[in-house]
Protein backbone atom coordinates (compact mmCIF):
# COMPACT_ATOMS: atom_id res chain seq x y z
CA UNK A 1 0.00 0.00 0.00
CA UNK A 2 1.35 3.32 -0.77
CA UNK A 3 1.76 6.70 1.36
CA UNK A 4 -1.28 8.57 0.99
CA UNK A 5 -0.51 11.71 -1.34
CA UNK A 6 -1.22 14.33 2.13
CA UNK A 7 1.57 12.03 3.79
CA UNK A 8 3.71 12.93 0.88
CA UNK A 9 3.61 16.62 1.78
CA UNK A 10 4.60 16.10 5.20
CA UNK A 11 6.92 18.77 6.46
CA UNK A 12 6.62 20.30 2.86
CA UNK A 13 5.26 24.15 3.01
CA UNK A 14 3.35 23.93 -0.47
CA UNK A 15 2.21 27.76 -0.37
CA UNK A 16 5.44 28.76 0.00
CA UNK A 17 6.95 26.49 -2.70
CA UNK A 18 7.60 27.64 -6.26
CA UNK A 19 6.45 26.24 -9.86
CA UNK A 20 9.21 25.80 -12.06
CA UNK A 21 7.98 24.60 -15.25
CA UNK A 22 4.98 22.95 -16.45
CA UNK A 23 5.61 19.67 -18.93
CA UNK A 24 2.98 18.25 -20.86
CA UNK A 25 3.42 14.78 -22.38
CA UNK A 26 0.82 12.83 -23.71
CA UNK A 27 -1.74 12.12 -21.18
CA UNK A 28 0.96 13.05 -18.31
CA UNK A 29 1.64 16.48 -17.22
CA UNK A 30 5.03 16.97 -14.99
CA UNK A 31 4.92 20.39 -12.77
CA UNK A 32 8.30 21.22 -11.59
CA UNK A 33 8.89 22.52 -8.43
CA UNK A 34 11.12 23.96 -5.72
CA UNK A 35 9.72 23.11 -2.17
CA UNK A 36 9.39 24.67 0.70
CA UNK A 37 10.86 22.04 3.44
CA UNK A 38 9.85 22.31 7.26
CA UNK A 39 12.74 22.25 9.33
CA UNK A 40 11.35 18.46 10.38
CA UNK A 41 11.72 17.01 6.68
CA UNK A 42 14.85 15.17 6.72
CA UNK A 43 16.08 16.65 3.76
CA UNK A 44 16.18 20.14 5.48
CA UNK A 45 19.07 22.38 5.51
CA UNK A 46 19.54 26.25 6.76
CA UNK A 47 18.52 28.70 4.38
CA UNK A 48 20.86 30.30 2.54
CA UNK A 49 21.73 34.45 2.55
CA UNK A 50 18.46 35.64 0.99
CA UNK A 51 16.51 32.79 1.41
CA UNK A 52 13.67 32.73 4.04
CA UNK A 53 12.82 29.05 2.90
CA UNK A 54 14.93 25.86 2.24
CA UNK A 55 14.01 25.01 -1.25
CA UNK A 56 14.22 21.44 -2.39
CA UNK A 57 13.55 20.68 -6.28
CA UNK A 58 11.21 18.00 -7.03
CA UNK A 59 8.39 16.85 -9.41
CA UNK A 60 4.41 16.34 -9.20
CA UNK A 61 3.58 13.80 -11.31
CA UNK A 62 0.27 13.24 -12.94
CA UNK A 63 -0.42 10.13 -15.28
CA UNK A 64 -3.80 9.08 -16.97
CA UNK A 65 -5.65 12.58 -16.78
CA UNK A 66 -9.05 12.25 -18.22
CA UNK A 67 -9.62 16.13 -17.57
CA UNK A 68 -7.03 18.91 -17.58
CA UNK A 69 -7.81 22.42 -18.32
CA UNK A 70 -4.91 25.05 -18.08
CA UNK A 71 -4.82 28.81 -18.41
CA UNK A 72 -1.80 30.47 -18.92
CA UNK A 73 -1.63 34.48 -16.99
CA UNK A 74 0.18 37.01 -19.20
CA UNK A 75 3.45 37.64 -18.43
CA UNK A 76 4.87 40.88 -19.03
CA UNK A 77 8.53 39.50 -18.08
CA UNK A 78 9.51 36.59 -19.97
CA UNK A 79 13.09 35.78 -18.16
CA UNK A 80 10.64 34.64 -15.08
CA UNK A 81 11.90 31.43 -13.99
CA UNK A 82 9.70 30.59 -10.54
CA UNK A 83 5.92 31.37 -10.07
CA UNK A 84 4.57 31.35 -6.00
CA UNK A 85 1.61 29.88 -5.39
CA UNK A 86 -1.33 31.53 -4.50
CA UNK A 87 -3.65 28.30 -3.87
CA UNK A 88 -3.11 24.75 -4.49
CA UNK A 89 -5.13 21.43 -3.60
CA UNK A 90 -5.08 17.73 -4.05
CA UNK A 91 -8.52 15.42 -3.04
CA UNK A 92 -8.47 12.02 -4.65
CA UNK A 93 -7.48 12.35 -8.07
CA UNK A 94 -8.14 15.60 -8.64
CA UNK A 95 -5.57 18.84 -8.75
CA UNK A 96 -6.55 22.28 -8.60
CA UNK A 97 -3.90 25.05 -7.98
CA UNK A 98 -3.79 28.86 -8.98
CA UNK A 99 0.05 30.41 -9.40
CA UNK A 100 1.88 33.26 -10.73
CA UNK A 101 2.12 30.91 -14.18
CA UNK A 102 -1.63 30.64 -14.27
CA UNK A 103 -4.15 27.98 -13.32
CA UNK A 104 -4.38 24.18 -13.57
CA UNK A 105 -7.05 21.75 -12.98
CA UNK A 106 -6.94 18.40 -13.31
CA UNK A 107 -8.20 14.78 -12.60
CA UNK A 108 -5.70 11.62 -12.92
CA UNK A 109 -5.21 8.42 -12.25
CA UNK A 110 -2.35 9.16 -10.89
CA UNK A 111 -0.58 11.42 -8.29
CA UNK A 112 3.29 10.88 -7.57
CA UNK A 113 5.16 13.31 -5.72
CA UNK A 114 9.12 13.39 -5.99
CA UNK A 115 11.98 14.95 -4.02
CA UNK A 116 15.20 14.98 -5.55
Amino acid sequence: MGKSIASRFENIDVTRSVLRAVIINDDELTLEMDFCLEPAHPDYETPGAGDDCCFHPGLLKFAGISKLGLERAEHPDQTQRRFAIQSFNIEGTKFDMACEWGTIHLQARSIRVLTE
